[in-house]
């Protein structure tokens, strides 16, 4: 069996392409993560002993418990695709805001960027 048989090429070209789809998720959820890692520049408040800076409107959310950045995970879903993403409730309210709420997008900006570095 000659080791150049179109079907050995496209296995090894689905298996890189798998591998580096998941490389770039990684990458995106690295992102999302250190976008949810800055602290905010929204107005301070004190909960208890604790002061907290809350998130300006259009900026990422500032980290208050860090259960939304501990949350975000990738997740093959089949062969060269990914899901990154989070189960947090409240992320999508965040990130698209609400009525009473400006946004605080952290997924489109990081997925952005990741987009424009290639």
């Amino acid at each position: 069996m000659s080791p150049f048989r179109a079907a050995n090429v496209r296995a090894a070209a689905g298996r890189l392409a798998d591998q580096r789809a998941g490389l770039r998720a990684q990458e995106l959820r690295t992102e999302i993560v250190e976008q949810l890692s800055q602290p905010g520049r929204g107005r301070e408040y004190r909960r208890g002993n604790v002061t907290h800076r809350a998130s300006a409107p259009g900026d990422p959310p500032a980290v208050d418990t860090g259960r939304l950045r501990q949350s975000l995970g990738v997740q093959r879903i089949g062969n060269g695709h990914y899901r990154v993403g989070t189960n947090v409730e409240y992320a999508p309210l965040l990130e698209f805001g609400t009525r009473q709420m400006a946004a605080r997008p952290f997924m489109r900006p990081a997925a952005e960027r990741v987009r424009r570095r290639g």
